[in-house]
């Protein structure tokens, strides 16, 4: 079996490879895919463990939204036989406020893997952008030399406000997998938006409310630019849940490789 290199640097997992297989932040081409991490956003503010964070302020632990306070618990952790890595993030409300979603991220070259597995579906890298999300605790990445990558949604909790999901996204030179907590009914605010680079506009929330439990609504309107992928329009609904100061959201990830 190839074996399962990595660069852990302050407990977050920086750079890796598996035989051909390369994840992370390279040095071996022009693409740089970043490392895995953890997200989280509400309507204002959205956090990421790279340098794209938008109106977050960070104290340590502590992670500082433009209208909430939230601490985070990140850790990644190596199996002792060099042959998983896993990941697990706290997300703990300080303040209290919404949240449209919690996220253990990674990301893989698109170069030595043949094709993806998710909810027993099969996808080949069309560079489509489409988040093929499902209910699922599991995805698999199959490379081109036979060999099998398996990313398990191992723990998951929502208090009660967020149910788990996995998506798998091929865009540009990479393979993206998400675990994620997403809101459940009852839902406490919908975002209605259609964004561009130029502008975001934002459906007012009585409205979107309205649109979102009409016929359909939900249907439609929900992720729809993610469900749809590169070519569809910057319109869809998010839902919102707030959690209470001292509650948290859970999830725990491992990346096996056979």
């Amino acid at each position: 079996m190839p074996e399962l290199t990595t660069q852990i640097t302050d407990n977050r997992l920086i750079s890796g490879s598996f035989g051909p297989v390369h994840f992370g932040t390279n040095d071996f081409g022009p693409v740089n895919f970043g490392p895995w991490g953890f997200e989280a956003s509400d309507r204002v503010s959205f956090l990421t463990l790279d340098d794209n964070s938008r109106h977050v302020n960070h104290a340590g632990t502590d992670i500082n939204f433009k209208n909430s306070r939230w601490r985070l618990e990140y850790q990644t952790r190596p199996s002792q036989k060099d042959t998983a890595i896993t990941i697990s993030a706290r997300f703990t409300a300080l303040t209290g406020g919404p949240l449209q979603d919690a996220v253990i991220r990674l990301v893989f070259d698109k170069t030595a893997i043949d094709h993806g597995m998710i909810a027993n579906q099969k996808y080949h890298h069309r560079n489509s952008d489409k988040y093929r999300l499902f209910p699922t605790r599991q995805v698999q990445l199959h490379t081109r030399d036979d060999r099998k990558i398996d990313v398990t949604l191992d723990h998951a909790e929502g208090a009660g406000r967020f149910a788990p999901y996995m998506y798998l996204r091929d865009r540009d030179e990479s393979w993206i997998i998400h675990a994620r907590l997403l809101p459940i009914a009852p839902i406490d605010d919908i975002w209605l938006r259609w964004a561009n680079r130029l502008f975001t506009l934002t459906c007012p929330q009585k409205l979107a409310r309205l649109i979102w439990k009409a016929p359909g609504g939900k249907a439609i309107l929900w992720r729809l630019r993610e469900k749809w992928g590169r070519h569809a329009p910057e319109i869809q609904a998010v839902p919102l849940n707030i959690l209470k100061p001292g509650q948290s959201l859970y999830l725990e990830v491992t990346c096996r490789f056979h």
